[in-house]
């Protein structure tokens, strides 16, 4: 554990674990390890999928426990992106983002535009508001798919998928 984020998240779900007076267990710190380990957005299944692969004997409902509470603590982000599945990314130590998500493919795109974050500044100001938090999900159709049925980030995702079993 020699990863400073890793043990800076390790100590915050500590502390959030005895503020809740729960105990820090060996599989909420693998869950803690393998939700950070995770590139871009991951599932509760994909998260078990990886546990399960590492020799871990967990649940299903351990998982979605577990990252109730990693949410909780601040440690992972959770979205809910209209298809009825919940994904997940790393909350410590990340810039605000946005996303769009694909429609044909359901792949997570993370992107920042100032210009973006300009004009809803000043629409809030405009309503007399300061924004606290916000979050802004464009749900967008890949070109590329619908014209020629090929899509670079299905078929990389695809071949991932496939790699893991």
């Amino acid at each position: 554990m020699d990863d400073p984020s890793l043990q800076q998240a390790v100590a915050t779900f500590e502390e959030f674990l005895r503020a809740e007076r729960l105990k820090m267990t060996g599989q909420r710190r693998q869950m803690v390890r393998a939700a950070l380990d995770q590139r871009g957005h991951f599932t509760a299944e994909e998260l078990y999928q990886r546990l399960v692969r590492e020799g871990e004997s967990v649940s299903m409902a351990t998982v979605y426990r577990g990252l109730r509470l990693l949410e909780d603590a601040g440690i992972v982000e959770g979205h809910d992106f209209a298809d009825g599945q919940r994904r997940y990314e790393r909350a410590l130590q990340v810039e605000h983002h946005d996303h769009m998500v694909c429609v044909d493919c359901r792949e997570v795109i993370e992107f920042r535009s100032e210009e973006i974050e300009k004009i809803q500044k000043g629409i809030a100001e405009e309503q007399g508001f300061d924004i606290e938090e916000h979050n802004l999900t464009l749900y967008v159709a890949c070109r590329n798919w619908r014209k020629t049925g090929r899509c670079a980030r299905r078929e990389e995702r695809e071949r991932q998928g496939k790699r893991k079993d």
